[in-house]
């Protein structure tokens, strides 16, 4: 540094800076206010009030799981008429399916028999009086998460009465390219919908476990999902423009695993994003900055961090302490099983994701076969050793949300 540079900064420090200036203490038997108490908002308050919550309930011993009182109000679901105020739901049907379906499979898979199974795949077709797209419920437009939920709940039934066979593969294709974007995305529905990551991963989901998938159909998706990720690692909806999120991170992260391009990213910076989403209060996971904890991201970001995992070798979240956010924070002793957060009611949506999460903090992530071909259908959760006891859950497959050996069957059908 120069004599000039070196005057400049001594000047920045001891004038500007006021470096030089004697340190004053002052000592005071009142006490100091909390400087956030200055800038508090709605959402600071609710983290408190969280807070306060989850540390009554993480004071106590770590929980076990309640699989009797869960599975009773899943199959309570499946056979019961759906009361009237549902019909806020009406065009989440398929969904609704897959949620409660896939739940019951994963606590065990022999909670469905043939006549349950029969009964789901009556209630999807009338989705898809043509065995091709599907709608959220009778006489609506053919939409891309519906099919997502639909093919899903159909992988679970376990080919009963030959229905897989009865899918309109080439139709469901041909819709799947009628929603592709010039920029690599895809539509939600025609002739109007969304476009972003969301798209771009029930396309993929669907058209790999049909095995469907072409070139023309993925041209230009991984430049799109590239193009999502932020500064901060993980993904927003759409290129360029949004803040990172723990489900679009999630339908990011999966997508790049069907075309085996998670190389392709910044996966260090990821595994930041994942890491920091952890709480070390409540202990578990969030999905943006700034936001309450929720038990549905224990799979949507839990499972991003599987993903990595088993492409990495690394975990970038806490298990043992998330299992416990879930086991003593998330589980409701009324109405159905599995919740958000203390002060919420359970709900399907929160069972089915709760429940999966709670597979990811018990097991380890990896590829069946270390090939240099990583193939989605072979990425599976091996129980873990760690834990001293274990809820006894079915192994998952972290890209669809589904049990290991229905993703490896489904996809075999239609190889």
């Amino acid at each position: 540094m120069s004599a000039k540079d070196m005057a400049r900064a001594n000047y920045i420090s001891s004038k500007l800076l006021g470096r030089k200036r004697n340190t004053v203490e002052i000592v005071t038997e009142e006490p100091i206010e909390n400087i956030m108490k200055e800038i508090e908002t709605d959402t600071t308050i609710d983290r408190h009030n969280v807070m306060d919550m989850c540390q009554e309930l993480l004071n106590e011993p770590v929980q076990t799981l309640n699989r009797k009182f869960a599975l009773e109000g899943l199959m309570f679901a499946l056979n019961s008429t759906m009361p009237p105020q549902m019909v806020a739901l009406d065009a989440a049907q398929a969904w609704t399916v897959y949620w409660i379906t896939n739940s019951m499979q994963v606590f065990d898979q022999e909670t469905l028999d043939d006549e349950d199974r029969r009964k789901i795949v009556d209630k999807l077709f009338l989705m898809s009086k043509d065995k091709g797209p599907f709608s959220g419920g009778e006489s609506q437009l053919p939409h891309i998460a519906s099919t997502y939920a639909a093919i899903n709940a159909l992988a679970l039934c376990n080919n009963i009465d030959n229905c897989w066979d009865a899918l309109d593969r080439k139709a469901i294709y041909e819709w799947l390219l009628s929603l592709k974007q010039a920029d690599g995305g895809f539509t939600t529905c025609n002739p109007v919908g969304e476009c972003d990551t969301r798209g771009v991963y029930c396309a993929l989901s669907v058209a790999s476990l049909l095995n469907i998938v072409t070139d023309e159909l993925t041209e230009g998706v991984v430049k799109y999902l590239e193009n999502c990720q932020t500064y901060e690692g993980g993904f927003g909806a759409t290129p360029f423009q949004d803040e990172a999120h723990g489900g679009y991170t999630f339908c990011a992260v999966a997508s790049l695993c069907i075309l085996n391009k998670l190389h392709t990213i910044n996966v260090e910076k990821l595994m930041e994003w994942c890491s920091a989403r952890q709480y070390n209060e409540e202990l578990g996971l969030c999905g943006r900055g700034n936001k309450l904890v929720d038990g549905c991201y224990s799979f949507w970001v839990g499972s991003t961090a599987a993903m990595v995992e088993a492409t990495t070798g690394v975990e970038c979240i806490n298990k043992s302490a998330l299992r416990k956010y879930i086991l003593n924070c998330c589980q409701s002793k009324t109405g159905i099983a599995l919740r958000d957060k203390p002060g919420k009611n359970g709900d399907f949506y929160h069972t089915n994701y709760v429940l999966m999460g709670l597979v990811i903090t018990e097991s380890t992530f990896k590829f069946k076969i270390d090939a240099e071909r990583k193939s989605p259908y072979d990425m599976v959760s091996v129980p873990s050793t760690t834990e001293s006891a274990t809820s006894d859950l079915i192994p998952i497959n972290p890209i669809y949300g589904l049990p290991a050996d229905t993703v490896e069957k489904f996809h075999k059908h239609f190889t």
